[in-house]
Formats: structure tokens, C-alpha cells, sequence
């Protein structure tokens, strides 16, 4: 069965993949998308991805979009050493709780700060906003720390004692920077140490695929030159979100930080194994524990098609309908001050794009999110787009299809699907989309 292979050089995931292939010696027909001249929007390409983007495989007649699923799905249907992506469940959710950690924290404040400072320069012609640059440089200065002091405080790689998935796709968003004139490992003697490691385990492939990067790199010593013309290749990338503050509470606890050093929840405690990130964790449970088939399907496609919505929702689902929340309720409340209209504006076009993808793509001929029957993927949708009501928001008005969904799933999982939302429903009833004066008054 052939493989072909979506991707663009200057994309971070495509360049993970790409490694990938390559070191695993998995043959694919190589399909380059100039993401600069804007060959992801050609309506062939729509067939292969309807979100426009890479990296994306098509296995036979099976197509693919988002790195991570696919390199889990690579996993499963090639021979590969298990260090990738091991079948040991606790080895394999340990990798997992990087895959899902990054993607607002790696991916989303890296792509940011890049965008900002080098691409958007490149693309416009004008000098990059200083005090935006600041301000990004700031937010990567501080999950590289975390990197450092957390991912790699006791570990020699992120998922481990092993080189795994998860260490590729972080050191391809690590190299990025370089161009922008950022040396990740200035400072950073264990994330220096894990890089070197890499590089030197995984050449040739490895500055095969950084050409690229490493030429721009020196070329252009962080200087955004004056045209795209200029560049071998440049493209779009990712539009990223920042990552949504916790409220101050109980996660800051010196007791909470034991469990979870990034002091956010969920966390689970299964004996002595501690695990974080949702979409880790409901992936752990489904292998751990006796539960229906159809949660987290053992069948490779299916299975891939679930984790395709996981990895997308990411920053399409979880923070844009977050960051609408956040704006319009959640911190009015915290502060005392009322919303900023602006901000508030621009958030909702991001979610109302995002939930009409919901509705015209995800939805468009299927009952549930990955297929025909309910998934841990329907329990993550839902649960984004129920939260949007309370602050006025009607997700269903105007798409009959994501409407009909969202009660599926709630018939489906009554009575419990109404007790965990109960609280949404409470706010909403009462404060009709108003954030209180005080959230002392919740």
C-alpha cells in the first residue's frame, strides 16, 4: 500500500514527520506543498485536507492531517522500534503527556514569537513590533525554562529513558527559533545536552531535513531579509494562541505542584504512576481499563481518526473557544473591569470560524466527530462548546448539524453528561453571558 506524504520543508511538524520517514526507512511518494505560493488552498489539495494545511498522509485510499496522529498512526502500521511510540501503556502515556502539553505551549508560544519577529517582517515589508516581539520572546523564555527545569529535569528525552515521537516534534520547533536570531540552548545546559543528543543520534537525517533552517539561520543571522524573495522557501504558519491563564486557586498549591509541576489540571494518580493532560489521560484510561471499543477504537484507522480531532482541537476547539471565554467572562470577573469589545470581537470571529469547520467539515457526514459511533473525542468537543454558553454564546444557533451532535452525545451519556454541566447551565441561567462584578459572587 503506498504512502504519500504531504509536507512543506519550512513547517516544524512536516519536518518531524519527515524525520521520521526517513530514520525508519518507511518509503512514501514525496508531495511538496509551497505553502508561500498558497498550494494548500488549491481545491486538490482540499480533498487531501480540508483544513488546508500540512503535514497530511494518504495510506491507500486512507487520508490524514495532523502530525501527531499521524505519527501514532505510522507507528502502529509500519514496522518501527517501540522507543517511538511505546505499547507499554504507562511508557506510551508518559509520551502522550508531551504531545498534548506542547501544543499550546511549545508549538503555539514558539510559532508566535517566529512569526512575529522574522516571518510576518518578511512577508510584509515592515519592521517587526518591538513590544510584541518582547512580549512573545518573554512567553518562550518561560516554557523553554520549563522544558529545562521540568520535561527534562530527571529524563534524558521528553517521553523518558528513550528517543520517542515526542522528541522530534519538540526539537523541530526548537531549531525554528534559530532563524529568528533565538538560541534555545543559550543557558539551558540540559536542554542543550538532549538537543546535542539528538542531532548526534539521528544524523543524518537529522541536518538533512534543518538545511533549510540552518541556511537561513546563517544567512540571515535573525534578520528578517527585506521580500520573500529572498528566501528559498518561507510559508504561513500554524496561527497560534497564547496559552490561557489559570485563575489563581488551589493548583498552586506546593502539594498540587507534587502531581503536576505545571500546576494545571486534570491529573490522575493510578498507584504510584501520576499523569497529566486530558487528552493523555483519557487515552491512558481507555487502554487501562475495561471500557467499550468504541471510546478509543484498538482498530489502527479508527484509532487514527480519533486522534486526528485530538490533535486539531488543540488549537482550534480548545483555544479558541477558551480564549472567547476567557475574554468575554472569565476575566472581567477576575479583574473587575468590563470586556474589551475589541478583543472580544476578534476572539469570537476565531471561534465562529472554528465551529463552523465543526459543523461543515468534522460533522459534514458523520454522527459523531471520528466516525459513527461516540468517541473520547465527542467528550472533549462537547465540553469545549458547552462552556461558550456561559458567556452567551449559542454554539448550536445556525448549524443544525453540530446542534444535533451536541444532543447525541448528551443522550448518549445522560444522566451524566447533565451532572458535569451542571454548573454551565447554573452561570448561564443566572448571568445570561454578564460576567459578576466578582467571581466571588460563582
Amino acid at each position: 500500500m503506498s504512502l504519500k506524504f504531504y509536507f512543506d520543508i519550512f513547517s516544524q511538524p512536516s519536518r518531524a514527520v519527515l524525520l521520521f520517514l526517513k530514520l525508519n526507512k518507511i518509503p512514501f511518494e514525496p508531495k511538496k506543498i509551497n505553502l508561500l505560493r498558497g498550494e494548500h488552498y488549491s481545491e486538490e489539495y482540499a480533498t487531501i485536507n480540508p483544513f488546508q494545511k500540512v503535514p497530511a498522509v494518504v495510506h491507500g485510499n486512507f487520508a490524514l492531517s495532523e502530525s501527531v496522529a499521524i505519527l501514532r498512526y505510522l507507528c502502529r502500521e509500519f514496522e518501527v522500534a517501540d522507543h517511538w511510540y511505546p505499547k507499554d501503556s504507562k511508557a506510551q502515556a508518559r509520551v502522550d503527556e508531551y504531545l498534548e502539553w506542547q501544543h499550546i505551549e511549545i508549538r503555539a508560544n514558539l510559532v508566535n514569537y517566529f512569526r512575529t519577529k522574522f516571518l510576518l517582517p518578511v512577508v510584509t515589508g515592515r519592521p517587526a513590533d518591538v513590544k510584541k516581539v518582547a512580549q512573545y520572546e518573554k512567553k518562550v523564555t518561560d516554557v523553554l525554562n520549563i522544558l529545562e527545569d521540568t520535561w527534562l529535569s530527571e529524563r534524558k528525552y521528553l517521553g523518558g529513558d528513550k528517543v520517542s515521537i515526542a522528541d522530534l516534534l519538540g526539537a523541530c520547533e526548537l531549531e525554528h527559533l534559530k532563524m529568528a536570531g533565538y538560541n534555545p540552548q543559550d543557558n539551558r545546559p540540559k536542554v542543550s545536552a538532549w538537543l546535542n543528543k539528538l542531532k548526534e543520534e539521528l544524523n543524518p537525517h537529522y541536518e538533512e531535513v534543518h538545511v533549510l533552517v540552518n541556511h537561513i539561520a546563517e544567512k540571515h543571522k535573525g534578520v528578517p531579509p527585506s521580500s520573500p524573495d529572498k528566501l528559498s522557501s518561507i510559508c504561513d504558519l500554524l496561527t497560534a494562541i497564547s496559552a490561557t491563564p489559570n485563575f489563581v486557586g488551589e493548583q498552586f498549591s506546593e502539594e498540587f505542584a507534587k502531581l503536576n509541576p505545571m500546576k494545571k489540571v486534570p491529573v490522575i494518580k493510578d498507584g504510584e504512576f501520576t499523569l497529566t493532560e486530558s487528552v493523555g489521560i483519557l487515552r491512558y484510561l481507555c487502554r487501562e481499563k475495561n471500557v467499550p471499543d468504541h471510546w478509543y477504537p484498538a482498530d489502527s484507522k479508527k484509532q487514527a481518526r480519533v486522534d486526528e480531532y485530538l490533535e486539531w482541537q488543540h488549537t482550534n476547539t480548545r483555544s479558541n473557544c477558551a480564549l472567547y471565554f476567557l475574554n468575554k467572562f472569565m476575566l472581567p470577573g477576575i479583574k473587575g473591569t468590563p470586556p474589551n469589545p475589541e478583543t472580544v470581537a476578534r476572539r469570537e470571529r476565531k471561534m465562529v470560524e472554528t465551529l463552523n469547520e465543526v459543523e461543515e467539515i468534522w460533522l459534514n457526514n458523520k454522527s459523531y466527530l471520528a466516525g459513527d459511533k461516540i468517541s473520547i473525542a465527542d467528550l472533549l468537543g462537547a465540553c469545549e462548546i458547552e462552556q461558550t454558553r456561559m458567556a452567551g454564546y449559542n454554539p448550536c444557533e445556525g448549524r443544525p448539524k453540530l446542534a444535533a451532535w451536541l444532543e447525541r452525545v448528551r443522550h448518549d451519556t445522560l444522566p451524566h453528561y447533565d451532572s458535569v454541566h451542571a454548573i454551565v447551565r447554573k452561570v448561564t441561567e443566572k448571568y445570561g453571558g454578564v460576567a459578576p462584578a466578582s467571581f466571588s459572587k460563582l
